[in-house]
């Protein structure tokens, strides 16, 4: 057991790294407070609007919801991640051992976290129900935390288990975390979208009041809904003995999936390991000529995303998010949920400004420097061509971009908006994506982040990810300033876009003069 404990805490103090830089270290620990007061806030709205009942009940379905969202993030690169291998393969430590440490590990802080967050809900409940009720619902919130936690991490070893080529598995699983996530929504959209529409067209927010009883309303629709649900029918009324049986159930279903998940995965702990190995220690075999084929340049970009899983991870992510949210909105403009004159008269224009701003906001633009680490040294040694390593920087993340914007529009057109305008829509927005991901990598250039040891800090932990906002992000939101200003003024939507093309070629070919053809910059990043 005491050993178990030490691979434990190597797990943790392996993975969740405090950050070195004293900046960032607050600026995480404000970023925790403000989202904890948001959450506090958030669940005290709710308890002021609803029913306690209703209320018990989006308080279970916030946090599994956060718990969800955190073990997606956090423990599928400590699970999952084969950096440990080389560290145990040598040892005389089953991998059962090492896999059990690391789903403890990887699920502490999500757990933690929603425990924290739960302590304000705690006292609420002990305000509006008994002792007894306040501790059983708590406890009750945990262990279905826990629950999903488990569930997650069994259905996603199965994929692992049978898992041959690695970008395809890594498209499909982050597929299916996404996926799961907003089943639920979707369903609840589905069944309900006549309800909710008629919810929605009854909005008043002209006073707080009629805001409130408009958010009730919305909100007793949703309750209801679940609790004509079948399963959740069976559960209810609870009673002592009831109680006592459903957590014997749920404690046998978590032991059951933990013990499933860790066969699954030690299992092919050494299959995979030593296959992750072998690719990170083939070498790599560059042209006699280095300056003179880009795609050199290019091959090597590819190298170093595929060098780390968390970086596979943001690439994939960068793919299918904005195509994801894209399918979304079509689907509540189509069904009239969302039942305004004003998002359906400009939906065109909406549509192109999410594509565009969710296409963008990603880290692979922003951190291609930091990200490069143990590779960066080849750069200042071999004889790379500054100007091509930036060149193949950007197209690797307007590709990326690229792909995301390309699909999203795709499934634009097969809802039946396509037409002439959105053709221009869509070059204006490839060429948005171009011209930020010109500029976005500037400041990273300059002052990489290089020393981390894992590799979500040289995204995660770094502050060139927000300065690199202050580079792309303005020129999207004058562009989209002034595409709505022209709307506004009654100018036709053909006509507005053709301008807008217009202004945004200018504006991309400025950017590419100033960046390959002045050199300033290069000339000044190779003197340094």
């Amino acid at each position: 057991m005491k050993d178990n404990i030490q691979l434990i805490k190597f797990f943790l103090t392996s993975f969740y790294v405090k950050p070195k830089q004293p900046v960032i270290q607050v600026l995480l620990l404000i970023a925790f407070i403000y989202v904890a007061t948001q959450y506090f806030v958030l669940t005290l709205i709710i308890y002021f609007i609803v029913t306690p009942e209703e209320y018990l009940f989006y308080n279970i379905l916030l946090s599994n919801g956060v718990t969800y969202i955190l073990i997606s993030y956090f423990a599928i690169s400590v699970v999952f991640s084969q950096s440990d291998f080389a560290i145990f393969a040598h040892l005389p430590i089953s991998a059962k051992r090492v896999v059990m440490s690391k789903i403890i590990s990887g699920v502490a802080l999500p757990i933690m976290a929603v425990s924290i967050l739960s302590i304000p809900t705690f006292f609420i409940l002990l305000i509006e129900f008994k002792l007894g009720v306040a501790v059983e619902s708590i406890a009750f919130l945990l262990v279905m935390n826990v629950l999903i936690v488990l569930f997650l991490l069994f259905i996603l070893s199965l994929l692992n288990h049978f898992r041959s080529n690695t970008s395809v598995y890594l498209l499909v699983r982050m597929t299916l975390i996404v996926g799961i996530g907003i089943s639920p929504i979707l369903y609840f959209l589905f069944k309900n979208y006549h309800a909710i529409s008629t919810a929605l067209s009854k909005l008043d927010v002209s006073t707080i009041s009629s805001l409130s009883a408009s958010i009730s309303d919305f909100l007793g629709t949703g309750y209801r809904f679940a609790m004509q649900q079948s399963v959740v029918k069976t559960l209810l009324p609870l009673t002592i003995t009831k109680s006592f049986i459903y957590f014997i159930l749920l404690f046998s279903l978590c032991y059951l999936l933990f013990k499933a998940t860790i066969k699954m995965i030690a299992s092919k702990y050494y299959e995979h390991g030593l296959l992750v190995s072998r690719i990170e220690k083939t070498t790599k075999v560059w042209g006699r000529n280095i300056q003179s084929s880009l795609f050199i340049y290019l091959q090597r970009e590819y190298w170093i995303i595929q060098s780390e899983p968390y970086f596979k991870m943001q690439a994939i992510l960068g793919m299918i998010l904005t195509p994801i949210c894209s399918i979304i909105f079509l689907i509540l403009v189509q069904t009239n949920i969302i039942n305004s004159e004003w998002i359906v008269n400009n939906e065109s224009f909406l549509f192109v400004y999410m594509v565009l701003f969710m296409s963008c906001m990603n880290n692979i633009s922003g951190t291609p420097y930091s990200r490069e680490g143990k590779y960066y040294a080849s750069s200042m040694t071999l004889p790379f061509d500054p100007q091509k390593i930036y060149m193949a920087k950007v197209m690797t993340s307007s590709c990326i971009g690229t792909i995301s914007v390309v699909i999203s529009y795709s499934i634009y057109m097969l809802f039946g908006r396509g037409d002439i305008i959105t053709g221009l829509h869509l070059l204006i927005t490839l060429l948005l994506v171009i011209t930020y991901n010109l500029l976005s990598p500037l400041y990273d250039r300059r002052h990489p982040l290089l020393e981390w040891s894992n590799p979500s800090e040289a995204i995660k932990s770094n502050p060139t990810v927000l300065i690199s906002l202050l580079y792309g992000l303005p020129l999207l939101i004058i562009v989209g300033l002034l595409h709505f200003s022209l709307l506004t003024i009654k100018i036709s939507p053909a006509m507005t876009a053709i301008i807008i093309l217009v202004i945004v070629t200018l504006c991309t070919v400025s950017v590419i003069y100033k960046n390959f053809f002045e050199g300033k910059n290069l000339k000044g990043y190779v003197n340094n």
